[in-house]
């Protein structure tokens, strides 16, 4: 196992969305990436946030929400690395790349499957660098937050870049040529979207529906809801009660894929321009239809 080429990390003003227009240089950098053949060379987290090793973590309880894992968080895994395309990544979900992503190792967004830390300055040169590109891993680049790269139109539907919540960034408050280290989607040799994904250039998005998205998992199945659409894991309905849904989901009549209901004891809350369907007990987009995609249940 080799470590990557020298990086620089940003401040730890600017990993939390405030910061002050300078640039510090904290060791392990956010940008830094152990290089990797297999998981075994890889890491994971502790509820603690100490680094142990697969291995280690094979024996722990998986997630830091147990009675047992509070009362010592060293019993619990945080999360696991993965090797992708020769480097350790944390993997993750767009949606949920503020559980997916350790905020505390500088990661504050998911890039095409990968959690990602912010990168670059409006002057690279101030640290002898050649480029932006070179405060990334090796084999990485810096990806502007540009229409060219990652579109800041695009993330704000998202959730991301609005500096509203602890971790996160405020694209507003970063200097010109600032960004997020990782891989194109549209780069040469570049790993395919995630499943139920597609490729707009910079930025994998989700759309199962359309033409060029990277088909659903086996177990899955693609829907599309009011102009949205996703991978969902696919049940036959009254199978929930057996444990083919998590729980506190439903499968859904019509749609047979899993969902959180919004109603029971398990209920959450429908987030903003979503309400609960009373027939489905799911939140659903205000005014929204329902119909299906594409399909893979194998």
């Amino acid at each position: 196992m080799r470590r990557s080429s020298y990086i620089v990390a940003l401040s730890a003003g600017l990993i939390s969305g405030v910061i002050g227009g300078c640039y510090l240089r904290p060791s392990p950098a956010p940008g830094f990436r152990f290089s990797c053949d297999d998981v075994s060379d890889c890491q994971a987290l502790d509820c603690s946030g100490a680094s142990i090793s697969p291995e280690k973590a094979d024996t722990l309880v998986e997630g830091c929400d147990s009675v047992e894992v509070k009362a010592d968080p060293t019993l619990g895994v945080r999360a696991r690395q993965t090797c992708m395309s020769g480097l350790c990544e944390y993997p993750c979900d767009l949606f949920t790349s503020r559980l997916d992503c350790p905020s505390s190792e500088g990661f504050q967004f998911c890039l095409n499957g990968a959690c990602a830390n912010l990168c670059g300055t409006d002057d690279y040169t101030k640290y002898k660098f050649d480029s932006n590109d070179d405060f990334c891993a090796e084999s990485q680049t810096c990806i502007p937050f540009d229409a060219s790269g990652l579109d800041p139109a695009v993330l704000a539907p998202l959730g991301a870049g609005g500096g509203q919540s602890q971790g996160s960034f405020d694209i507003n408050s970063l200097p010109t040529g600032a960004g997020m280290c990782g891989t194109r989607c549209d780069a040469a040799g570049a790993p395919a979207c995630p499943a139920g994904q597609y490729c707009t250039g910079a930025l994998c998005l989700p759309g199962c529906d359309q033409s060029t998205a990277t088909p659903c998992d086996s177990g899955t199945k693609c829907i599309a809801l009011a102009g949205f659409s996703s991978c969902l894991v696919a049940c036959t309905p009254g199978d929930d009660a057996m444990g083919s849904c998590a729980v506190g989901e439903v499968c859904v009549p019509g749609l047979e894929v899993c969902q959180p209901t919004c109603i029971g004891l398990d209920a959450v809350e429908c987030p903003e321009t979503f309400e609960c369907d009373q027939n489905l007990a799911i939140c659903i987009p205000v005014g929204g239809d329902e119909t299906t995609g594409g399909s893979s249940t194998t």
